[in-house]
């Protein structure tokens, strides 16, 4: 069976792909937490009053984690609008409280923009972005005389009726720590187009921090070395970045993770413990050794850089996760002195890691196939390839 994994790539949710090869998937709530720490609140607000707090830019739709907003096309928005007209509850939705009372929406963001799209488009606009034209009504199956209409031209009964309509939302309490917040996140995303765990991550770790690994995943060195192939619809290229930033931090000063340790209870931990707090200087070393080691991966990998080996006539595969972390960590630990020794061994080091990456036998190869965001797993690719290198 993980074998099979080799030929698979992650798919971006409509049919495409997103140039990562698929990662068997962890337990990610596997941390627990005291229940009483849960602050979830239940209020019903009417649309107008919704849509005032967006007017007002009190209701963010498009915060660091939510990339794929106002998603939905005319005719699933029409059928929506359709069904408030016709009295017909709508889901429940999920929002996050900031100290000041703001809300980010964690769940229910493309019924709220298909909402804005036909009341208020102005204020979607603004809020995203975005140059939309008033949404006009079409596919109705019960009120189909009123296809083609926008909302100022229905009549008033029909406006007040969308306007006054009730939504219930959940509230994720400002109070709530970050931990449990994590883990609520991820089980109320379990259905639709669920959020990734990096999504929750910049939702509820927000920080400077963000927007660095925003400007290192979209710098060219590592769009270079990944072959241009990461789409990052879904901050798949921020969570490789960070990957990279806290294995380095580790293994720059010769500490490795907990054997058994999560990914994600590792990232979490890194971006509150660690990254809230690093000096401007210590950004400044950690960008310059990311670009240093990007622009290494593509000169001594070349096209394979990050990816499982191709034999002659094989396509190429897409970036692996755990090697992307393995190869960028090296990398950017190497001395100059190390990595000049290493060009002029490279077909052997090739020939080496080959051989290792390939024995089905070695713990090595174990690491990219099983449990491959545990703790053992990346000291096990860090470990083997510093060893191959130096060696």
């Amino acid at each position: 069976m993980a074998d099979n994994l080799d030929y698979l790539e992650e798919s971006d949710g409509s049919g495409g792909s997103i140039g990562l090869e698929v990662e068997k998937p962890e337990d990610e709530i596997d941390v627990p937490f005291d229940p009483k720490l849960i602050d979830v609140t239940t209020e019903r607000k009417t649309v107008d009053l919704i849509l005032k707090r967006l007017k007002a830019g009190e209701l963010d739709l498009s915060p660091d984690f939510q990339r794929r907003g106002n998603l939905w096309k005319e005719s699933v928005k029409s059928s929506l609008i359709e069904s408030m007209l016709l009295r017909i509850p709508i889901p429940s939705l999920y929002v996050s409280e900031d100290e000041d009372g703001n809300y980010e929406v964690v769940d229910g963001l493309q019924r709220l923009c298909a909402i804005a799209h036909f009341v208020d488009v102005a204020s979607l606009n603004k809020a995203v972005d975005s140059t939309l034209d008033p949404l006009r009504l079409s596919g109705l199956t019960a009120l189909s005389d009123l296809d083609g209409c926008s909302f100022p031209e229905l009549k008033r009964p029909f406006q007040r009726r969308i306007e006054e309509t009730e939504l219930t939302l959940h509230v994720i309490r400002s109070g709530t720590p970050r931990s449990v917040k994590f883990n609520i996140f991820s089980r109320i995303n379990r259905g639709g187009l669920p959020l990734k765990s990096q999504e929750i991550r910049n939702a509820i770790y927000p920080g400077k921090w963000i927007g660095v690994v925003r400007d290192l995943a979209e710098s060219q060195s590592f769009k270079r070395a990944t072959g241009g192939k990461i789409k990052g619809l879904r901050l798949e290229d921020h969570e490789l970045v960070l990957r990279f930033i806290g294995h380095y931090l580790l293994f720059s000063v010769e500490e490795e993770r907990e054997t058994d340790q999560n990914l994600d209870v590792f990232l979490n931990r890194l971006v509150e413990e660690r990254l809230f707090d690093l000096r401007d200087e210590e950004w400044s070393e950690l960008k310059e050794r990311f670009y240093l080691s990007m622009d290494r991966c593509q000169e001594f990998f070349e096209g394979l850089a990050f990816r499982k080996y191709s034999g002659p006539g094989e396509p190429r595969k897409p970036v692996n996760k755990g090697l992307f972390e393995a190869e960028s960590v090296v990398m950017a630990m190497l001395s100059d002195s190390e990595y000049r020794s290493a060009l002029r061994r490279r077909e052997e080091i090739l020939d080496r890691f080959g051989d290792v990456s390939n024995d089905e036998e070695s713990d090595f190869h174990y690491s990219m196939y099983s449990a491959t965001g545990r703790g053992w797993s990346s000291n096990m690719r860090i470990n083997t390839l510093l060893e191959i290198f130096r060696d």
